[in-house]
């Protein structure tokens, strides 16, 4: 038996526990029940209109279900998503780490945990939350895409990124046919083939691909000027060339949106003059450099001293010959 003073401690030790005991959680109404879930559903049609005054909104209704759960996976889940469509990715990760505490297994809490490492580009934890979103949910085709990303702009591994994209690609078909959406994913990943395939130097597995992706998105630029410089290296220095010049007059130069766009396009058909001897062109070179000093905008371009240092060089040669 126990001794009083062991007995007294016992109950002390007890009193503690119980004091640090989280108090039971009453059951929940049917009406509570009815609002967590009418709270859940009026938060997903405010993030669909997308205003950011909806997404604030959006965020009070997921709160206030969690309120009424406040163990909801699915809850931090959607207040974490709305975090991330107002670019506040760090509460987006949090909330989307509270989420796979409460369940582990949600497969889109660690997608979106994944993501927003990803666009804070901290690769390593992107790739470790992702991979686990992989192993719950192994065809989700937006798992696959970010996956894909991490590997091509972070690890710098085209090949496995390839897989990735790929793996959405052969799977387009049904894709497409489980939700027309999906069609832009599929084009995306189909562009990023084509910047593997370009930077391991298949050139006409890289030409295919964008030739695919332009067949339905006709104005998507950065697949007609891969294309281009594709061609190029391929030798097709005459076709690069026509569809640089074909891309320059459609891309509106009205839009301040696209004036790092037009820079490139005429430091690459500069280039193209000065090097390739099929078009050859020294004046026309000129003409493109000053453009796209004239245009760039970002100082630290690889291309930008060295172009003012050839135009200056020019410049000189052609006073002398005056």
């Amino acid at each position: 038996m126990l001794s009083s003073r062991r007995k007294s401690a016992v109950a002390v030790l007890l009193a503690a526990l119980l004091a640090l005991a989280p108090a039971a959680v009453p059951a929940e109404s049917e009406e509570e029940a009815e609002k967590y879930q009418s709270d859940l559903r009026d938060g997903v049609e405010l993030l669909k209109n997308g205003s950011r005054a909806e997404v604030t909104r959006a965020i009070a209704k997921f709160k206030s279900a969690l309120k009424i759960r406040p163990d909801s996976a699915e809850a931090y889940y959607w207040i974490g998503v709305a975090y991330s469509d107002q670019n506040n990715y760090l509460r987006a990760a949090d909330n989307a780490k509270d989420a796979t505490i409460y369940d582990e297994r949600l497969a889109e809490a660690w997608l979106l945990w994944g993501q927003t490492l990803l666009y804070q580009k901290d690769w390593p934890g992107a790739l470790e939350k992702l991979e686990t979103a992989e192993r719950l949910a192994p065809d989700d085709p937006m798992t696959l895409f970010n996956l894909g990303r991490v590997y091509y702009h972070g690890l710098a591994d085209p090949g496995a990124a390839y897989a990735k994209f790929n793996r959405i690609w052969q799977n387009s078909g049904e894709l497409r046919r489980e939700n027309p959406e999906n069609a832009g994913l599929v084009l995306r990943a189909r562009l990023y083939m084509g910047y593997c395939e370009f930077d391991r130097g298949n050139w006409a597995n890289a030409i295919n691909a964008f030739q695919d992706v332009l067949r339905e998105e006709p104005d998507n630029y950065p697949a007609s000027l891969r294309l281009g410089l594709a061609l190029r290296r391929s030798g097709r220095a005459r076709e690069c060339e026509s569809i640089l010049w074909e891309l320059l007059r459609a891309v509106p130069d009205a839009d301040p949106a696209n004036r790092q766009l037009r820079a490139e396009i005429n430091l690459q058909l500069a280039d193209l003059y000065l090097k390739e001897a099929a078009v050859r062109n020294g004046m026309l070179a000129l003409t493109h450099l000053r453009e796209f000093v004239g245009l760039t905008g970002d100082l630290s371009h690889p291309a930008l001293e060295p172009a003012r240092e050839y135009l200056a060089r020019n410049a000189r040669d052609e006073s002398l010959d005056g």
